[in-house]
């Protein structure tokens, strides 16, 4: 196993401007969930407080950015240009808090695109290549998530295409739970060293639940080998419902990292 890690953990963006200093008193090194919304919303100087303050205490912070009606590599252009102004306006935020990774979703889903895995890719290469670049400048890595996909493929193909080490991956340990239809070291063996993130959270294969480790199915002291032998230096990040779980999910976690 690697040597002691630390974990970053799920934090809606209302939730880390309230509670900051209980965050800060708790150790915490939050992944910002910021939505649409909330991107447009946020001032200017609370960003350079809460960089800041988490800073000064020596702990990190990670994003996640808005997914809701939004696809990087959606076959309408419409949807594709829609999410390339959110994206836009979310690098206004990564470029004050200079996170080390930020998650985003691919969009494939097979029966949308009927399997035209050539198709979601063209599409997402008139994306990605702006927003690498721009993360290249905010010292960010680009970190995008599996949701639906039933098979690693069309993330190795975008890998493949996109090799900048801007641009990475995030396997999330629930979605692989619920969606995969292979099994998980095939994951592993064809992202390799892009795994930039891991997502770690619990379920029982059948709804994406968002359980503390322990509290589902999935085997992750196997994840954890095999993310150990594949991978290079993830972010691990939990993603828990609500504070209770998080506390949970944090104390879970601890036999692993």
């Amino acid at each position: 196993m690697r040597n002691r890690k630390t974990a970053q953990v799920h934090v809606p963006y209302p939730y880390l401007l309230e509670k900051t200093g209980r965050l800060i008193e708790l150790g915490i090194n939050p992944e910002i969930f910021i939505d649409a919304f909330f991107i447009d919303a946020a001032r200017s100087k609370d960003l350079y407080r809460i960089r800041d303050a988490f800073a000064e205490k020596g702990l990190t912070i990670t994003v996640h950015g808005p997914y809701m009606d939004l696809n990087p590599g959606s076959r309408e252009e419409k949807t594709r240009l829609m999410t390339v102004g959110v994206y836009d306006r979310l690098f206004g935020v990564l470029e004050i808090l200079k996170p080390r990774t930020v998650v985003l979703h691919a969009g494939y889903h097979e029966r949308k695109y009927k399997g035209d895995k050539d198709l979601w890719l063209s599409q997402s290469l008139k994306t990605w290549p702006e927003f690498v670049e721009r993360a290249g400048r905010t010292g960010t890595v680009i970190a995008v998530e599996n949701i639906f996909e039933r098979e690693p493929s069309t993330l190795r193909l975008l890998m493949d295409e996109i090799t900048s080490p801007n641009f990475g991956v995030c396997l999330d340990a629930g979605h692989m739970r619920v969606f995969s239809e292979v099994d998980i070291e095939e994951w592993f063996a064809a992202l390799g060293p892009r795994v930039a993130e891991v997502h770690l959270h619990d379920n029982h294969g059948k709804h994406d639940d968002h359980l503390p480790i322990g509290e589902g199915s999935i085997d992750f002291g196997r994840f954890m080998d095999l993310l150990s032998k594949y991978a290079k230096d993830p972010v691990y990040t939990i993603e828990p419902h609500g504070e209770d779980a998080m506390l949970r999910a944090i104390e879970a976690v601890r036999r692993y990292l």
